[in-house]
């Protein structure tokens, strides 16, 4: 275990991408949520480089592999503490990962909605990854500005991005550039528009994306096509009815990919600027969305 000065570090390089005052603090719950527990008095910390581990959600997979490569800090793109507790009991699955976090001295950051909102962070991507060299974005715009004062380098940020496309683009390639984007995925839900067409008939001028779960930020949108993780029956309906479409890809796919493809990168750039940040960058392995796809046909009888 290294200096507690790696995962200072960390904290404050997650800190400079994704400033804290981006995130929608009236729900959501972002910070140093654990922080490193200190060594007794007298104990010098082990000496050598650090590590953090980059993962989407905590779980106990994900905490095995954190001990495993003894990492000093875990950058958890979801909360791992939501609401308040009462108490720490290895009855509850995420009280008993903290635990084991804290036993052994292991920091959790949660930068969650703040990733959302930046500029170049989650919404952003789902963007650039839809697009391609044939088509650009004529318009790109903040679907729900953030209400409260911000720094002014900040303004004008916020959640949920809408694009106006240079010409029409066939949702049959959007949906294989979003494939490719969100690592080769191979199954998503289509709700198409009524009336009802074929799929290969359907073209887009413009798109709102919003990862995660979709249904409250682009409620009033009147884009062509929605990207989301998840969306509940009633407004992917009510979308539909409108003649628009919406591509739902599960929730923590829609997010996963941004850790590789940009936090890792901007992460280790920052990490290299300063002197008291030598270590590692890892992305877990063992993260993955609770859900997939079965084919019921191939399950023996």
């Amino acid at each position: 275990m290294a200096s507690p000065a790696f995962t200072d570090a960390v904290v404050k390089a997650m800190k400079t991408l994704y400033p804290p005052e981006l995130a929608d603090s009236a729900w959501d719950n972002t910070g140093l949520l654990l922080d490193q527990a200190l060594l007794p008095e007298g104990t010098e910390p082990k000496q050598g480089g650090g590590a953090v581990l980059l993962t989407n959600d905590l779980t106990a997979a994900v905490v095995d592999e954190a001990l495993e490569k003894q990492v000093n800090i875990i950058v958890s793109y979801h909360p791992v503490i939501f609401r308040p507790l009462k108490s720490l009991s290895n009855q509850d699955p995420m009280q008993k990962h903290l635990l084991r976090l804290i036993a052994s001295r292991i920091a959790v950051y949660c930068p969650h909605t703040a990733v959302d909102a930046a500029r170049g962070g989650l919404n952003d991507w789902l963007c650039d990854i839809i697009l391609d060299s044939e088509t650009k974005a004529a318009e790109r715009k903040v679907v729900q500005p953030i209400s409260r004062p911000l720094s002014e380098s900040l303004q004008g940020l916020g959640y949920g991005r809408t694009m106006k496309l240079q010409g029409p683009m066939p949702l049959t390639r959007i949906l294989k550039n979003l494939s490719r984007g969100l690592g080769d995925q191979q199954h998503m839900s289509v709700a198409l528009p009524h009336p009802r067409k074929d799929i290969k008939d359907v073209n887009i001028s413009t798109v709102s994306v919003c990862a995660g779960s979709g249904s409250s930020v682009l409620k009033d949108t009147d884009a062509e096509l929605i990207v989301t993780g998840e969306m509940d029956h009633h407004s992917a309906l009510r979308y539909t009815q409108m003649g628009q479409t919406v591509v739902t890809v599960f929730h923590s796919n829609s997010e996963r990919q941004y850790l590789t493809q940009v936090l890792k990168p901007e992460l280790e750039q920052m990490l290299s600027q300063s002197s008291r940040a030598e270590g590692k960058v890892l992305v877990s392995q063992a993260d993955r969305d609770p859900f997939e796809t079965i084919d019921i046909s191939s399950l023996d009888s």
